[in-house]
């Protein structure tokens, strides 16, 4: 391995337990055939980081040809904007460079783009946390960013590695980390309202002291090719993740559907979002085996969790999470609620809309007149919402999009 196109040897023996940082830089100078440089703004000081050509170019969607020995002014020129991940380097070395660029995540960023998305995640890789709880086998890690807001991160002990060497299963993680330890992790992100805790992170790894070998790009095997891709995408803490609410637009099959999310802050440009079932939760009751077309309709709001589509995908992001959203006292309403009509004095129960609903626990019954202005504004899935068409929406005829097709099986609840 050369130092030209690769770095040094010592390289990652020295810093692969440093913090990364994300950042958006300019570059500013191409120092040779191999090297960048970008410039960046952090707490109000100007600062420089090395980009190295091989953080580009062994990504397909930058280089679509897969040639190694490309020159770094082929994906890059003077001004170029990129978000990348960095952590510190040897400033006092050839290149007065301060930073350096590990991980690359978008190149040509327009940061003037009126529709510059809201709710996008900063990927939590090479961080670290503080240990605030531990029991047994999991562990609850706050993580502090630069701005001094709290993220809590789960931990399982499965996860867990200690000098490079995996936590046994029948070992208590409190015997080998305590509370206010320093860990290393990597973590994807989930809905803290899908959990007690209220953690809003899952850690792919943890670790102390040396940083065990993971293949985030090792394909996830799936009989159904798309599925492969969505857990695939997923489960990889450099995915570019995006939070936000929406709605259901399209039921495709019992397996898959499209919504629509906000990603701007005036609420007014949405993007779409392909859907499994295995990652749709009702109420912490997920879809898994369950019917996408008797259990959910057009319209139903929701909260998701994202990640960037790979290119030429039929949607912009597919759905690492999807719940239904419900806010204020229709919480305990959606919850403890079975419907009736005055008119009729038949039973107009949730399962009327929603079967799965049959399954819960009902303490009491309210009655509404079945009349959409009856029906409190604040509970979205009594009735269904209709949504204007779209000419942009993704149909089953579109070649990454699954055909409709039909299923018994019953549903499965994910603990």
């Amino acid at each position: 391995m050369s130092e030209g196109a690769f770095g040094f040897n010592h390289f990652n023996q020295n810093y692969q337990n440093q913090q990364y940082k994300n950042i958006v830089g300019t570059v500013c100078a191409l120092l040779n055939r191999y090297k960048a440089v970008l410039e960046f703004v952090d707490r109000g000081v100007q600062q420089r980081a090395l980009l190295k050509v091989e953080k580009i170019s062994c990504k397909p969607e930058y280089n679509p040809e897969g040639l190694d020995d490309y020159p770094i002014d082929f994906f890059v020129s003077i001004g170029t904007i990129i978000k990348c991940l960095c952590h510190k380097f040897d400033e006092t070395g050839e290149h007065k460079c301060g930073w350096y660029v590990a991980e690359v995540l978008a190149v040509g960023l327009n940061l003037l783009d009126p529709k510059l998305l809201n709710g996008l995640c900063d990927p939590m890789i090479n961080r670290v946390g503080l240990v605030s709880q531990v029991d047994k086998r999991q562990a609850i890690l706050t993580y502090t960013d630069d701005l001094d807001n709290q993220h809590d991160v789960l931990l399982l002990g499965s996860k867990m590695f200690i000098s490079g060497k995996r936590v046994k299963a029948k070992q208590h993680l409190n015997k080998v980390i305590t509370l206010n330890d320093k860990v290393y992790f990597d973590a994807v992100p989930v809905d803290a309202e899908e959990n007690d805790k209220r953690f809003s992170w899952f850690a792919t790894v943890g670790w102390k002291n040396i940083k065990p070998s993971i293949d985030y790009e090792s394909v996830i095997p799936e009989a159904d090719h798309i599925l492969s891709v969505i857990k695939t995408i997923s489960k990889n803490p450099k995915s570019q993740f995006i939070r936000g609410k929406g709605h259901i637009a399209h039921i495709l099959s019992d397996e898959y559907g499209i919504a629509f999310g906000i990603v701007n802050d005036k609420g007014n440009h949405w993007q779409s979002i392909l859907f499994h079932r295995s990652n749709v939760s009702i109420f912490k009751y997920y879809l898994t085996n369950e019917d996408s077309c008797t259990l959910l309709r057009r319209g139903d709001k929701i909260r998701f969790v994202a990640a960037a589509a790979p290119p030429a995908f039929s949607t912009q992001w597919v759905a690492s999470y999807i719940g239904i959203d419900v806010v204020g006292a229709a919480k305990d309403l959606v919850y403890n609620t079975v419907f009736t009509s005055n008119k009729e004095n038949l039973p107009i129960s949730k399962s009327d809309y929603y079967p799965w609903v049959e399954k819960a626990n009902v303490k009491k019954v309210v009655k509404f007149d079945l009349n959409l202005d009856c029906i409190p504004n604040d509970l979205p899935i009594c009735l269904p919402i209709p949504v204007p068409e779209s000419e942009d929406i993704a149909t089953p005829k579109d070649k990454n999009i699954p055909t409709p097709k039909k299923s018994k099986t019953k549903g499965n609840k994910k603990k």
